[in-house]
């Protein structure tokens, strides 16, 4: 690249308008250039400075063009070459199941034997658990019925007497000076008052100042701050951030430990007025309003009754009935015939408010009622129920859904409002009996003491809160903690923490439509079940408790069940609690039945029998404990477990058993708390007795079982590992001689430089184009990020262990030649490693630790240190960071080396004013110089001309 600016090739008066030396016969010109060349000189310097800094950007992008496209092609599920895809591998060899049951049965990979599914009895199944909303929460609507129903939790009042405060509207703060990058919102409702607290005496035990503060804290510990990486919330916000605290002179200000500027930016409302002063918020420096200062009548109160504030308010209720959502008035005192009071009144508001919905949906969609004038309620207030037709959804809520009854959640649901939160699905008493999590001893560097907890002064255990104070309750699912829970915390949240925790082993989902929250173990199999213990019984139950009344069932998890034989050797019938069967190295999905006779259903048919203990005695059960009885003629004799006495049983043609003892008389079984059975008179305890019976399924003997064949289609995935090699060492050998090249040096020792206009004056194109690419010769030497990748990726390919031997048998090994480290590709040896053992060659290329691997593979490997410098999405690499790349767009003016060429830029352009400048003062200095000349010359002229004349 040529320097521009410091051209000889043009006057360097450009458009100026000059006298030359033509009176003087000086040449101004080439004495300006002399007396300017230090300038030009620091302009080329900058200039040649600048394009080297180009160069190295650009040399950056070739390379990490290379890294982008390596991890495109070979490390991208989008890619059709991803050497990461286990499922990419997996096409070297094809598994076809054979055989009239093949669609039944699928296998993937490469057996060491013949193997043969000859039936399959059952497949593997999860444990469910489906359990009503209504047992959560009864005021939603049942499923099943015709119509969905569900009601207020609390009543409305027309007549109750509210106080309604000055405060209304929202306050914003700003937190970060005038860079300020977090707002935080506070919320005011004029239906919260802020009284003082007054004791007997008379005296303010809390102002209602503090209950302000008090407010806008709580509010602020909900939302979060981020300050660099940390992101603060809750009382951690308070402690660090920003916490209202209110003077001595009853104005209310804002701590900033961090010191980084707090002001309010926004207010709405009545908050100006009542807050601020009536002040304007303002960003700017100087005007920022950074306390609040109560107006004499801000914390004020007018008391009226619930329909007259709802007349001058206005109040409404936002309702989505089948996802479309509509606001609908509330009446108010003009909606309402004067003449009515009481019962009569608040039938004609409900008529009123059931017009509005009518109107907003249509009739029929969506009525509404009041539960209160049912049979049981005591009649008092109107207590809101709203009625939809089966299949439908709805939601009503409202800003008044406190005054309105709606509860603390201010919404009435048809279906579980999972934001509700476990104090309010529970209630006061639904904590009873539960123990909060205890807080650990410390020892002296601070760590907890396994065992140890702490006692109050009185020796009461001390336990873990909240940020509000509540106590926390361990929530525990199989037997694992999955969170710690306060009456506070959502049913949501519950949900999520589930889901989202392995070591729950259960996932829950929630149905609008049922109105059911579904749970399935994550995992098949007998093994695998559902239980909750604690906090989390109290909220779901127990699995199997709710089976009566139908508002939950809960289904055992099954093995799966089948027979297969293996070189023709049948290994019988094999239980196994998934449905994906690893055998001999083949990976085989049970997908469907077969093998034994079905009813005209489709379901296995069994044949049954009474089971024997290993005793020949037949076997009942009694409350899940089995029993044995003795055969004796007609009757089966039972012994009482603890009496040692025989007692007789019947089975009547119901299959009931009825039992008497020596004498005759009726005697009842029980079971003990230590399992025994015992039989007595006492029929309070009884518990029935059934016969427990073998099912044996009844096979076809004329079922075709399903085989498997193999075949090898593995030349794709040899030209892909073969071109990644390739690519790879492409890529590597670019890296390595960009930071290990020595710059080129010319025959005096002196660098090949960047060229400027003048030297390229007199050059041929040949001759440019190779002295450019000497002066590009060893731009990055010493470059120590680029050793630093180059390090991370041949430790990368030189792989030990289990994936390092399996790279080395598959014919894929790292050579070391001249200083550079490369891979090599011996395509026989992959393609017989591929044929005899794929799983091993796919294992080595696509593990990974993140996966629950011991070690990563192959691809795994190089692209951490790929994604760690040559990443453009998402987070950047650290070459993108400093070059920028047209893969990154955001990156391309916004980079270290941009910013280094931002600020040569600046200087060239002031060194190219200061020569300006000085040109200027040249130029205009000679030009008086010409003049001064010209007219002494004249003058000259004129006397000789004279003195001639004389």
């Amino acid at each position: 690249m040529a320097v521009s600016g410091v051209s000889s090739s043009r006057s360097i008066y450009g458009n100026r308008n000059v006298i030359t030396g033509l009176a003087s016969g000086m040449d101004t010109e080439s004495m300006i250039e002399n007396a300017i060349s230090a300038y030009k000189n620091k302009i080329s310097a900058l200039s040649q400075k600048r394009t080297k800094t180009e160069w190295k950007q650009d040399a950056y992008r070739s390379m990490i063009s290379k890294m982008s496209s390596f991890l495109s092609k070979y490390t991208s599920y989008r890619s059709a070459n991803n050497l990461m895809s286990t499922s990419f591998f997996d096409q070297a060899v094809k598994t076809v199941s054979k055989g009239a049951n093949k669609d039944l049965v699928s296998a993937s990979g490469r057996a060491n034997s013949d193997i043969r599914i000859d039936r399959v009895r059952q497949l593997a199944t999860a444990a469910t658990y489906k359990l009503s909303g209504v047992a959560l929460d009864g005021t939603t609507a049942a499923f099943g019925k015709d119509s969905v129903s569900s009601a207020a939790s609390g009543t409305l009042d027309l007549d109750k007497p509210i106080d309604i405060g000055n405060l209304d509207g929202s306050l914003t703060l700003a937190y970060g000076g005038k860079n300020a990058t977090s707002y935080l919102t506070i919320e005011f409702d004029e239906t919260k008052t802020y009284e003082d607290d007054v004791d007997a005496d008379g005296n303010v035990t809390k102002s209602g100042a503090q209950k302000l503060v008090d407010d806008i804290n709580k509010q602020l510990e909900e939302q979060s701050v981020s300050i660099g990486t940390k992101t603060y919330t809750g009382k951690d916000l308070l402690d660090n951030v920003i916490k209202a605290e209110v003077g001595e002179d009853g104005q209310i200000t804002f701590t900033d430990p961090k010191k980084n500027g707090v002001y309010v930016s926004a207010a709405t409302g009545s908050i100006q007025e009542k807050l601020l002063g009536g002040k304007e918020p303002s960003t700017e420096a100087g005007k920022q309003i950074k306390s609040l200062t109560l107006s004499d009548d801000a914390l004020e109160t007018t008391e009226m009754s619930t329909l007259e504030y709802l007349s001058t308010r206005g109040g409404s209720m936002e309702i989505t009935l089948d996802g479309k959502t509509k606001t609908v008035k509330l009446p108010g005192k003009d909606d309402l015939p004067e003449q009515f009071t009481g019962e009569a009144r608040d039938a004609k508001f409900l008529e009123a408010l059931q017009k509005n919905i009518d109107d907003a949906f249509g009739k029929g969609k969506l009525t509404v009622s009041d539960a209160n004038r049912k049979e049981g309620a005591d009649g008092k207030g109107i207590q809101f129920q709203f009625t939809a037709p089966k299949g439908s959804t709805f939601a009503i809520g409202s800003t008044k859904g406190e005054m309105l009854g709606f509860g603390e959640s201010d919404r009435v649901t048809s279906y579980l409002n999972t934001g509700k939160t476990l104090g309010e699905l529970l209630g006061d008493k639904g904590f009873e009996g539960l123990e909060g999590v205890k807080v650990l001893a410390k020892d002296k560097d601070g760590k907890d003491i396994p065992g140890q907890y702490l006692k109050d002064d009185n020796g009461n255990y001390i336990y873990e809160k909240d940020a509000d104070g509540n106590t926390l309750y361990s929530f525990k699912v199989n037997g694992k903690e999955i969170g710690q829970f306060s009456k506070d915390t959502t049913l949501q949240t519950v949900m999520n923490a589930m889901n989202s925790n392995a070591d729950s082993g259960v996932k829950v989902a929630y149905s609008k439509l049922t109105n059911e929250l579904s749970f399935a173990a994550k995992e098949t199999g007998a093994a695998n079940g559902i239980g909750f213990e604690g906090l989390s019984a109290k909220l779901f139950g127990a699995p199997g408790t709710y089976d009566d009344d139908k508002r939950g069932t809960y289904t055992k998890g099954q093995d799966a069940i089948f027979e297969a034989s293996v070189n023709g050797t049948s290994l019988g019938e094999i239980t196994r609690s998934s449905n994906e069967v690893e055998m001999d190295g083949m990976t085989i999905n049970l997908k469907g039945t077969f093998g034994y006779q079905t009813d005209e259903d489709g379901n296995i048919r069994y044949e049954s029998e009474q089971a024997k203990d290993k005793d020949g005695r037949l076997l009942f059960s009694f409350q899940g404990v089995e029993k044995a009885a003795s055969e004796n003629g007609d009757k089966l004799e039972f012994t009482d477990e603890k009496s040692g006495k025989t007692v007789y049983g019947t089975i009547d043609a119901d299959g009931k058993l009825t039992f008497t003892n020596q004498a005759g008389a009726q005697v009842y079984a029980r079971v003990d708390a230590q399992n025994r059975l015992r039989f007595d008179a006492d029929a309070s305890q009884a518990v029935e007795g059934s016969a427990v019976m073998n099912k044996t399924a009844i096979k076809d003997t004329k079922s075709e079982g399903v085989t498997f064949e193999t075949s090898s289609d593995a030349d794709k995935i040899v030209d892909a590992v073969k071109q990644m090699v390739e690519d790879y060492n492409a890529m590597a050998k670019e890296i390595k001689d960009a930071y290990s090249t020595l710059p080129a040096q010319r025959s005096n020792g002196a660098y090949y430089e960047p060229l400027t206009s003048e030297d390229e004056e007199g050059m041929s194109e040949s001759a440019i184009k190779n002295w450019n690419e000497k002066a590009k010769q060893g731009i990055l030497f010493g470059d120590r990020d680029l050793a630093s990748l180059y390090q991370r990726l041949t430790s990368a390919v030189s792989m030990t262990g289990e994936h390092g031997a399996a790279l080395r048998e598959a014919g894929i090994t790292v050579n070391y030649s001249n200083g550079l480290s490369t891979l090599e590709f011996n395509e026989d040896k992959f393609r017989t490693a591929l044929n005899n053992n794929p799983d091993k060659v796919r294992d080595a290329f696509t593990s990974s630790m993140e996966s629950g691997a011991k070690s990563n593979g192959l691809m795994q490997a190089l692209k951490q240190p790929l994604d760690m410098y040559g990443k453009t999405e998402g987070g950047k690499g650290l070459l993108v960071e400093k070059a920028g790349s047209p893969l990154a767009p955001s990156t391309m003016y916004n980079n270290t080396i941009q910013k280094e060429l931002n600020n040569i830029d600046s200087q060239i352009e002031r060194w190219q004013d200061k020569m300006e400048d000085q040109i200027d003062h040249y130029t205009s200095q000679f030009s008086r110089l010409e003049q001064l000349i010209q007219q002494m010359n004249s003058q000259s002229s004129y006397f000789s001309q004279l003195m001639a004349g004389g």
